[in-house]
């Protein structure tokens, strides 16, 4: 009982609670749009390739848009751009229900919608990340709030493929776009009834765009631990990351199976992910956090090799859960440590980079895993991919046990 009570230790916290459950539910519609999206562009031009040059195309505001977005977030009320962020979720997802229900969703309106998504998702990153210390009232419980908010990603992950592959299967894509529509509107009442201060640096508040950009550059230049942390994050996202655009292919190449399928071996990676989560979310000190996170780079990387040779549906399964597992175990333990050490006023700008690193290299590494998977195969291209992390692992292993990694008080 105590263990649980230490594991959801931040919702004793109003403004967390508030926000839990509606980032529950709009991570959960995300995940159905993005499976039913993957599904949609690999049906229509039968080319790994061309969908990752389409997932590429869609997340170049990441590059232009996410440093400035730190920016923003240290320089304005945090409160009032959160809410004005979920609106925009939602109107983006009615657009996309719009175009698929009307039987008009085609190639360059998906392009469309899937750029003006990533310029919303370009700041709603670093954005929500620098928030979490303000939701909580003992800072002693940040790396317990950044642990629920990778539940709440990992929750997603876990049903909203599932959920995907059977409306795919039943229904198509237009009802996994309504059901996205629905699922982010409770986040908008959500966060309007939060209440929170958000001080700001008076110096910050008279300084430019870039001025503030600068300093935050040079912040994050001058540290050894922050710049390891943002270097693992950039090389494991750029490789780990190209799963789901690969995983339509491999079900449909290696599996021979379908759109249920899919979302039963995506699902398997939720199901990892959320153990590792919870895992995460129990330990009540960052004593050997930087060792999960290598154990977590090492399963990740073998995950992926295996997949190189595997053909069976429920070794794939079992399969990815490790590589949710993994995953997970070393991308919130990276977050967790980089926000341990930052200081509040710096916050929005560091996260801002940690998000060019782990979603920017995944933008970029989307369109070579497409090319690659096109030239060699799919199960070539998971076998190299893996076998490249797993000497990224050790690298990393050795740069981590020389590291001393101290909480900023």
């Amino acid at each position: 009982m105590n263990r649980l009570k230490s594991t959801f230790r931040s919702l004793k916290y109003k403004n967390f609670r508030l926000f839990f459950p509606g980032l529950i539910t709009s991570q959960i519609g995300i995940w159905i749009q993005n499976v039913a999206i993957s599904w949609i562009v690999y049906d229509m031009t039968k080319s790994p390739f061309m969908m990752g040059s389409i997932m590429f195309l869609n997340t170049i505001p990441l590059f232009l848009i996410t440093p400035f977005a730190g920016v923003i977030a240290d320089k304005f009320d945090r409160h009032k751009l959160l809410m004005l962020i979920q609106i925009l979720f939602a109107f983006q997802a009615f657009l996309m229900t719009v175009f698929a229900l009307s039987g008009h969703l085609q190639i360059w309106n998906i392009m469309l919608l899937g750029l003006f998504l990533n310029i919303i998702a370009a700041v709603d990153a670093p954005l929500r990340q620098s928030t979490y210390v303000l939701l909580i009232d003992d800072k002693k419980d940040l790396s317990n709030a950044i642990s629920l908010n990778s539940t709440c990603f990992n929750l997603a992950r876990l049903l909203g493929p599932a959920i995907a592959g059977t409306l795919l299967s039943a229904v198509g894509a237009g009802w996994c776009f309504a059901i996205n529509f629905l699922c982010i509107l409770p986040c908008v009442f959500l966060v309007a009834m939060m209440d929170f201060k958000d001080q700001k640096s008076d110096k910050l508040k008279k300084e430019s765009l870039f001025e503030g950009l600068k300093e935050g550059v040079e912040y994050s230049l001058h540290s050894d631990v922050i710049i390891t942390l943002l270097l693992f994050s950039a090389t494991f996202s750029f490789i780990a990351l190209t799963y789901p655009l690969l995983m339509p292919v491999y079900t449909r190449e290696v599996l021979n199976s379908g759109a249920q399928t899919l979302g039963y071996v995506m699902s398997s990676t939720g199901v990892g992910a959320l153990a590792a989560s919870m895992f995460l979310a129990a330990q009540t000190t960052l004593k050997g956090l930087k060792y999960i996170l290598c154990f977590g780079a090492f399963l990740l990387s073998s995950g992926f090799i295996c997949l190189g040779f595997n053909t069976e549906i429920t070794a794939a399964c079992f399969i990815m859960f490790c590589v949710g597992f993994g995953m997970t175990s070393a991308f919130t333990s990276d977050s967790t440590l980089l926000q341990s050490v930052i200081d509040d006023d710096k916050r929005g700008r560091v996260m801002s980079i940690y998000t060019v690193c782990f979603m920017g290299a995944t933008s970029i590494s989307n369109f070579i895993a497409g090319s690659i998977a096109e030239t060699i195969g799919i199960s070539r291209t998971f076998t190299i991919f893996g076998v490249t992390m797993l000497v990224g692992a050790v690298i990393f292993l050795m740069k981590f046990l020389r590291l001393q990694i101290t909480p900023h008080r």
